[in-house]
């Protein structure tokens, strides 16, 4: 089975070495894994309150970590991603900056409405102060812009919001609808992440029904773990594999230059 969302200490809230996280899945039996660690923040001129990206300069040298890993560890299929935060405005630049290197595959993902980092602990409880059911139509519809900037080969952690347990009173059927069917419009992909399982709302991302309807709407599906530590690497996967397969699924989806193919679940 495959990780691809496995995290480097570059990113100032994730620990040990990339050696560990590849030692770590081949003991737990992975074929293919793929760092995909957070973008630099500051090639889109965006300086959030708390550093959870690395640095500009360090970006060059992640991408040759990953590369000679490719080349120099056996036994397990390493590939090169990235995980970029969704900012409006910077289209264009990061459709620039990403053509710069041979990423196997880019994540987008959604953790700041503004210069709010609504993903993180210290800032959690802002929630508090939010109208939930205005927040979630917001998020959603920056998952939309995701969608249409065409950029992105996966949604990573694609309901994150529900990460501190706020539910919208107006539920998210429409727009798990709307999103599900957006998705396969624009070829995106989503990951079942399992992080949210060790998060406060204690759920995979994302939940159960949606993933269900992204089944329903041909919406192709990887797996990642969000590894932030080399014992993360693959947790919950045989949860995640029923589920996948609960939902309907029967192939994951793997990337190579930025190219989609799909491995049988069964």
């Amino acid at each position: 089975m495959i990780d691809y969302h496995l995290h480097t200490s570059r990113c100032c809230h994730a620990t040990g070495t990339m050696e560990e996280y590849l030692g770590e899945a081949v003991k737990k039996g992975l074929k293919e894994v793929g760092f995909a660690d957070h973008f630099p923040l500051g090639l889109l001129d965006f300086t959030p309150r708390a550093k959870v990206t690395m640095e500009p300069a360090e970006l060059d040298e992640y991408v040759q970590d990953v590369e000679d890993l490719k080349k120099s560890f056996s036994g397990l299929q390493v590939k090169l991603g990235i995980e970029v935060d969704y900012i409006p405005g910077t289209e264009e630049k990061l459709e620039l900056l990403l053509k710069q290197y041979p990423f196997d595959y880019v994540t987008g993902s959604i953790h700041f409405m503004d210069d709010w980092d609504f993903t993180h602990p210290v800032y959690a409880d802002t929630y508090k102060n939010r109208n939930i059911d205005e927040l979630y139509r917001h998020y959603y519809k920056l998952v939309r812009e995701v969608c249409l900037s065409g950029l992105f080969d996966i949604i990573g952690h694609i309901d994150v919001i529900k990460k501190f347990g706020y539910r919208p009173e107006d539920g998210l059927q429409s727009l798990w609808d709307e999103t599900a069917d957006l998705l396969k419009t624009t070829n995106t992909a989503i990951e079942l992440n399992t992080a949210g399982r060790d998060a406060p709302v204690g759920d995979f991302y994302p939940d159960f029904p949606f993933l269900e309807r992204c089944f329903r709407s041909g919406v192709p599906v990887t797996l990642g773990s969000d590894a932030h530590s080399p014992g993360q690497v693959g947790r919950y996967f045989p949860e995640a594999l029923d589920l996948l397969k609960k939902a309907g699924y029967r192939e994951i989806a793997v990337f190579r230059q930025r190219k989609r193919d799909a491995i049988s679940l069964i």
